[in-house]
């Protein structure tokens, strides 16, 4: 069996046990997620879709569903699990951060969602959410919500081919302070150059989607690891959080897991040792 082939046998088995303990998975996070608790923490309900309670303030980045992105997975109840949310904030348009039917089952709660412009036509009609309840950010212009001090950004999601065209869509990262901490949330990175991000000083963390070139997630060493790993200390966080790991509608090519997120631990300690790194997979949270 060749590596391809060996790689993609152990995700498909993967995705299939994933697929059928979602429900007893979610259900633990959102018991956790609506317990209350001074400490603030973050959830991961996919591979790089996250629940906040910051404050006691319950909120979201890119809330999405295992069934969503894989249609074998059993659904599970959004409309009242969710109903404690006070505000989402959505970056971009692919299918593993954008859930419509997540959207559509929550449009009639009371809940704030910030929208970049470029998806706003979208979410308004397929998701049916109200515009009255729609904030559209403009880069680095701040929002102020519930507490939170949130600086929305343009992300890097492009990456220039072969041939010298970008490929890739617009999204929209954010750097994120509450209760004196400041964290940054780039997004689906794809143009691994922190000059081209605004200047955002140290931040107490960093979530980081790990990616490390298209088609190359076979190899035993991706082209871009070191450059991967030299953007996110660029950066200057004090914590790495790796996550968009085990994304299962992925194939072989291009799914990134615990091997690689060993070789970003790896290389990153060997460049700054005094830097934690921490993979962090659907399911598990993360003390902010």
């Amino acid at each position: 069996m060749d590596r391809f082939s060996e790689k993609q046998k152990k995700i498909d088995q993967s995705r299939a046990e994933a697929s059928a303990l979602y429900p007893a998975l979610w259900s633990k996070v959102i018991a956790e997620w609506n317990t209350p608790d001074p400490q603030d923490r973050v959830w991961l309900t996919y591979s790089a879709n996250y629940l906040f309670r910051t404050n006691n303030v319950r909120w979201a980045i890119d809330p999405l569903t295992l069934n969503w992105r894989i249609k074998g997975a059993r659904k599970v109840d959004v409309t009242q699990d969710l109903s404690g949310l006070s505000f989402v904030l959505l970056t971009h348009s692919h299918k593993d951060h954008l859930d419509i039917d997540l959207l559509f089952a929550l449009r009639d709660q009371p809940i704030i969602w910030v929208v970049p412009e470029f998806i706003l036509s979208k979410v308004i009609n397929q998701a049916g959410l109200p515009r009255e309840n729609i904030i559209v950010p403009t880069s680095l212009e701040p929002v102020e919500l519930n507490g939170l001090h949130i600086l929305p950004f343009d992300d890097l999601h492009w990456e220039t081919t072969p041939d010298g065209t970008l490929k890739g869509v617009p999204a929209m990262g954010y750097l994120i302070e509450f209760n004196g901490k400041r964290w940054l949330f780039p997004g689906d990175t794809r143009t691994y150059t922190a000059s081209r991000l605004p200047l955002l000083g140290p931040v107490d963390g960093l979530f980081a989607h790990l990616w490390l070139g298209r088609g190359n997630a076979v190899m035993d060493e991706p082209p871009l690891l070191d450059v991967f790993c030299r953007f996110c200390l660029d950066l200057k966080p004090s914590r790495i959080i790796l996550t968009h790991l085990n994304e299962f509608g992925r194939d072989a090519n291009d799914l990134w897991d615990e091997s690689h997120a060993q070789c970003v631990s790896s290389k990153i300690k060997e460049i700054k040792p005094s830097i934690s790194v921490i993979p962090a997979y659907m399911g598990e949270s993360i003390l902010l």
